[in-house]
């Protein structure tokens, strides 16, 4: 799978009122359920195709090309006895002189401008009646546990005061860390970009907007009304390509859109909430990206809420930043079925996917807002064997107490 992304399907009925600009309806939130990635690789890889020449083209200065840092691994899986290699953001978690790995990051603010049937939506902007006074989804983004330390622990181990990336990462290989290399972490040097607009014809071949009945206050004329707006991932995914191109970010740092209010469709389909895209290669890595919204909370449920699709989409791209590190087939649990047989499930280092909707316990940060991060499985649940994370377990929640199981069944042991 090329683009990972995090993805919710709507009834018939509101697919159906997406394309009609006329008709902003209020979103019945029982219809929403959850499908698999695996019905739209095809498109999604056609996607990556055409983007990924763009997206290092003219991106890397004269001279030595940068690159983002990160370990290898290459082990044989005792769940299969086949051996399997990738790449890993940070330094080796296994090097017992292994200290902090700072990795460049860029937010980049989104907004969306649906024209005619005028509907902004803009991460930069107040939303009082959804997220409290003095707030906007930029701020609360910037001051969550993906980018600010706080006293984290993970099934019932103290990982320090640390961002939630470092103590993922920290607890997946706490047996190696807590015993040889206390000082590993994993730090994002954080920069914002200025704001960056995209603006399409509402009710057009590529977004509209819904009703929402959900909890913004604003005047339907001002940014971020009481509405939400579809956008389509074809259109999307090229307009982000030509950003990265203009604010001359390499690939030696991390761009991460910050959305509000806008959700992704795909051919109708609704919705994508989050992706994250790479070369597809280890062996020849070009820019990485994703994208993800600051979800208000009453629309998806289930866990879905804040940062937690951010949370799935960042620690995804850590784990496996060009999307190509293969790991004994899957699936069974969190937003993967398939696993019926073998070739129907995933096979893929996405430490998100297993666990999608499932969340961490919540963490209030100093601005006093409590946050919403999604659990994640831990390194060895993909590759198997005796070597749990932190507190025995195999996910940062304690959900997998063992590694996956063969496909078919799936799940977890």
């Amino acid at each position: 799978m090329n683009l990972n992304l995090t993805r919710f399907l709507l009834s018939s009925s509101l697919l159906a009122c997406i394309g009609a600009q006329a008709q902003e309806r209020v979103v019945d939130r029982t219809t929403l359920k959850i499908i698999p990635d695996s019905k739209v690789i095809k498109t999604l890889s056609a996607i990556s195709s055409a983007t990924r020449a763009h997206s290092v083209s003219g991106q890397v200065p004269a001279g030595a090309a940068p690159i983002l840092p990160v370990w290898k691994y290459s082990m044989v899986s005792p769940r299969d006895g086949n051996t399997y290699t990738g790449s890993i953001l940070g330094g080796n978690p296994f090097n017992r002189g292994a200290r902090t790995t700072t990795v460049p990051v860029v937010l980049i603010p989104l907004r969306v401008e649906f024209t005619g049937f005028v509907r902004n939506f803009d991460p930069t902007s107040p939303d009082a009646g959804c997220l409290g006074n003095g707030n906007t989804a930029m701020s609360l983004t910037q001051q969550s546990p993906m980018f600010q330390p706080y006293n984290a622990v993970v099934n019932g181990v103290n990982m320090g005061n640390v961002t939630f990336p470092d103590a993922f990462q920290r607890a997946s290989f706490w047996q190696s860390i807590g015993t040889s290399a206390p000082a590993y972490h994993l730090a994002f040097g954080v920069t914002v970009a200025p704001k960056q607009t995209i603006s399409l014809a509402n009710g057009g071949p590529y977004g509209s907007t819904l009703s929402s009945g959900g909890c913004s206050t604003n005047p339907i004329t001002a940014d971020n009304p009481d509405r939400w707006g579809t956008i389509d991932i074809n259109w999307l995914n090229s307009q982000l390509n030509t950003i990265i191109a203009n604010l001359g970010i390499n690939a030696g740092q991390f761009p991460f859109f910050v959305l509000y209010g806008v959700v992704i469709t795909d051919a109708g389909s609704c919705c994508i909430l989050g992706y994250h895209n790479g070369s597809g290669n280890n062996a020849a890595p070009s820019q990485t990206y994703g994208i993800a919204g600051y979800d208000q909370g009453y629309l998806f449920g289930g866990g879905i809420k804040d940062v937690s699709i951010l949370s799935h989409e960042i620690l995804e791209w850590v784990n496996d930043p060009h999307v190509a590190n293969l790991v004994p087939e899957w699936g069974n649990t969190g937003q993967v079925g398939g696993c019926t047989a073998l070739g129907t499930g995933q096979n893929n280092l996405e430490t998100g996917d297993p666990l999608t909707g499932a969340t961490m316990a919540p963490v209030t940060m100093p601005n006093g807002v409590t946050y919403t991060i999604q659990e994640q499985a831990f390194f060895s649940w993909f590759i198997g064997g005796p070597y749990p994370g932190a507190g025995g377990k195999y996910s940062s929640n304690g959900s997998f107490a063992g590694f996956a199981k063969p496909c078919p069944p799936g799940g977890s042991n």
